[in-house]
């Protein structure tokens, strides 16, 4: 088995229902909008998918703009695992129930890597 056809596994469960609360400390802007950097965001993202599905941490990568956390946002990320970083596969984190500084973020990864 190739390490590719490894990874489709753990990347095929059940991603459609991850939710994970957080907490933001510190991290906001001028509008008062809670705002993260998107590779502390993809930590995030990347740390549910380890506590949720008791897989091998995987690459998460969110782009470079901070994200903003705020009720109903959408943010897409792509995956990876460390065996196969150039296998992407895409991802919808939606980031709800933000109270102050906490939120929970709710992530779909797509069952099948990019074309």
């Amino acid at each position: 088995m190739s390490k590719t056809s490894d990874l489709r596994p753990w990347l095929a469960l059940s991603f459609a229902a991850i939710v994970l609360p957080f907490t933001l400390a510190g991290c906001s802007s001028d509008s008062g909008t809670l705002m993260m950097p998107a590779e502390e965001f993809a930590g995030h993202v990347a740390d549910v998918m380890v506590d949720q599905e008791k897989i091998p941490r995987p690459i998460v990568t969110c782009g470079d703009s901070p994200v903003e956390i705020v009720d109903g946002a959408t943010v897409h990320c792509f995956f990876s695992a460390t065996e196969a970083p150039t296998v992407l596969y895409d991802s919808v984190t939606t980031i709800s129930e933000v109270k102050g500084a906490d939120f929970h973020i709710v992530t779909k990864v797509d069952a099948e890597p990019q074309g």
